[in-house]
């Protein structure tokens, strides 16, 4: 029995108002985590990313995951952007909120509603 290629686990990625929703599904660790990168990295390579991550679908994520989505939001953050998840499985919430790895993500319960983007001035 194979499993899946790690490319599904980025189930989606889209334009959501302002910023990119990019929602991830199923297992998230150390055999999904290189390709998870790889799309998180080229949608933050041009600066001032804003990023949202749908973490509601994915069913595992271990500590593969958390370097991935820490590693996004360094490349967010030190560009001027923002990373924020949506989470709402305990098991996770609780691994992104221990206190011992002073994550900090900015975690939303639901996805919010769009913000226009800003028109060019």
């Amino acid at each position: 029995m194979t499993s899946p290629p790690a490319a599904s686990c980025v189930q989606e990625v889209r334009l959501h108002g302002d910023c990119t929703l990019v929602a991830l599904c199923g297992e998230i660790d150390i055999h999904t985590a290189p390709a998870i990168t790889d799309c998180l990295d080229a949608l933050t390579h041009t600066g001032d990313s804003d990023l949202l991550i749908d973490l509601r679908p994915v069913d595992f994520m271990d500590g593969a995951g958390v370097r991935v989505l820490n590693r996004a939001r360094a490349r967010t953050s030190g560009r001027h952007g923002r990373l924020r998840l949506i989470c709402t499985c305990p098991v996770t919430l609780h691994l992104l909120s221990h206190p011992r790895l002073r994550l900090d993500f900015d975690i939303l319960n639901r996805l919010p509603a769009p913000v226009p983007p800003q028109a060019a001035a």
